[in-house]
């Protein structure tokens, strides 16, 4: 494991999930009697009232507040292995319409840039709500197979947010190996969350980069750029959550509160195997 300081910066489109891992990180590290390879030893920056009312929310299974869409929130915690020793993990909780304006706008701000330069990178996809590409051929076979008439559609312009969700996540990690951002090889946890969406697939992790993330799959293990990387399933909240704004009432949420233990909502899968201890990217990570 390295000693010392060590910076992991979070990264992912709207909507991947980042802020409700943030949340299970920070409840799940300091949970009495959790078994997990990293704990919780101390925060060097960042605001406790921040991060506990995240992990308030969570356990609560509500959908957290949308992150601001400018600036960003830097938790700094020190977080430490079974052996005692200790690690600094940076966590900037870039909201995921920065990412958004660099695919669209090439432009990001020196703080974004600060947290970029990282030598470890947590990559969050949501895994249910990928953008697929759209082919114009595939749709009109579709249409004529189930003897629709085709009939003459609208014409949209091309913008920049319509695009495939890994022709951006690609882009976004050509960005961070190029120019100014480039500081050589790096590690990447690639993390598909909302696994509880998407476990009914019956394909493990990788499989499901590569079936469904195609682009993204090729990019990675044709190491054109220095990546050492590995792609887990995740399920931080472990089912769905109620939307505080709607004011909503779920039974499988109410369920998920019923648990002894908050932290057994959790679903890590690597491979085949399946736990609980959402630290397992994060000491990867740090190896």
């Amino acid at each position: 494991m390295i000693e010392g300081d060590l910076d992991i910066s979070i990264i992912g489109l709207p909507e991947s999930g980042k802020t409700t891992l943030l949340a299970a990180i920070w409840h799940v590290v300091r949970e009495g009697g959790s078994d997990t390879a990293l704990k919780f030893q101390g925060l060097s920056r960042g605001n406790y009232e921040h991060l506990n009312t995240l992990a308030v929310d969570w356990r609560k299974g509500k959908k957290p507040q949308r992150t601001q869409t400018s600036g960003m929130k830097l938790v700094s915690m020190r977080l430490k292995d079974v052996y005692d020793r200790t690690v600094s993990v940076s966590f900037p909780d870039i909201p995921g319409e920065d990412f958004s304006r660099m695919w669209e706008k090439r432009e990001f701000d020196e703080e974004t840039f600060k947290s970029l330069t990282t030598p470890a990178i947590v990559l969050v996809v949501n895994g249910d709500t990928i953008r697929f590409p759209a082919w114009i051929v595939d749709q009109m076979a579709i249409v004529k197979g189930a003897g629709l008439q085709v009939e003459e559609a609208e014409v949209v312009d091309w913008r920049a947010e319509l695009a495939p969700t890994q022709v951006k996540v690609v882009e976004l990690l050509q960005f961070l190996m190029s120019r100014e951002l480039n500081v050589g090889q790096r590690r990447l946890a690639v993390l598909i969350t909302a696994w509880d969406q998407v476990e009914g697939d019956g394909m493990s992790p990788a499989e499901i980069l590569a079936v469904k993330l195609p682009f993204l799959d090729q990019y990675l293990r044709n190491g054109r750029d220095p990546w050492t990387w590995r792609v887990w399933g995740i399920s931080a909240q472990g089912g769905v959550y109620e939307d505080q704004e709607k004011d909503e009432f779920l039974k499988e949420t109410e369920a998920l509160r019923d648990l002894d233990r908050p932290s057994d909502r959790i679903k890590v899968v690597d491979g085949e195997i399946v736990r609980s201890d959402i630290t397992l990217p994060l000491e990867w990570l740090i190896e």
